[in-house]
């Protein structure tokens, strides 16, 4: 999602930028009636160098990615401390866009993502319960999600600075929906294989439960890494060069 955020960024602001565009980054006008089939089309054209990655635009491969970390702390649901660090993500390469709106005038971008199948691998610290059961460990995770949706909505801001006027993204929201996921946690109860083999089954018989009290936590990583990717890209672009007067 990250990457697509910064193809969507370049290709709306392309009629500035376009020198420093490169070839294969179709360039679309900023015409309300074209430019939300133009984004796609574009998008769907630069898919394998998003899979590759495109280190002059500093977007790093798409297979995989990371998150560096998730923290989530709760007692809505069911109480639960836990953390994911360095999760690989892979799959994300198969992507199909849903929608895409860029509002030329107001520059608010609304977007529908779906990822058939997401596989996910890194490290864990969890301290909930099932039932009255306390559960404690961490280790290695391993997880597997299918249709996995992703609403983004990106709003925007002008500011001075220096004299020049600039464009920064104020706020983004991501909303997720996952379909249904399996996930195994290895190093629970000092690695005994019984106690741990039956945990896992418990935890994925109650797999939505640890989704609801998740998903807040995922949504909001997610949407910090996004925002920030995209301010990267536009700080060092004046409005009057990315959108020129008319």
């Amino acid at each position: 999602m990250v990457h697509l955020i910064n193809i969507v960024l370049f290709t709306v602001f392309s009629g500035s930028v376009y020198a420093v565009i490169p070839d294969y980054i179709k360039v679309c006008k900023r015409e309300q009636s074209t430019i939300n089939e133009c984004v796609k089309n574009s998008i769907y054209s630069i898919r394998p160098n998003l899979i590759a990655g495109i280190p002059e635009l500093n977007v790093p491969p798409l297979e995989p990615f990371y998150i560096p970390e998730i923290v989530a702390v709760s007692g809505d649901l069911l109480p639960l401390k836990a953390s994911g660090k360095d999760v690989r993500v892979s799959g994300a390469g198969n992507f199909t866009i849903k929608s895409i709106d860029v509002d030329v005038d107001t520059l608010l971008i609304r977007g529908k993502v779906r990822f058939p199948r997401l596989h996910l691998d890194g490290r864990y610290n969890l301290d909930t319960q099932i039932l009255i059961v306390p559960l404690r460990g961490e280790g290695n995770l391993v997880a597997d999600a299918i249709k996995c949706d992703a609403d983004v909505v990106l709003k925007t801001e002008i500011y001075m600075r220096d004299g020049v006027q600039y464009l920064k993204f104020t706020s983004l929201t991501v909303d997720i929906v996952i379909k249904d996921y399996r996930i195994r946690l290895d190093g629970l109860f000092n690695g005994n294989k019984a106690l741990g083999d039956a945990t896992n089954e418990a935890i994925n018989q109650n797999r939505g439960e640890f989704l609801k009290t998740m998903q807040p936590y995922i949504e909001k990583t997610v949407a910090k890494i996004l925002l920030d990717a995209a301010n990267k890209i536009v700080y060092n672009l004046p409005l009057d060069e990315m959108l020129p007067k008319a």
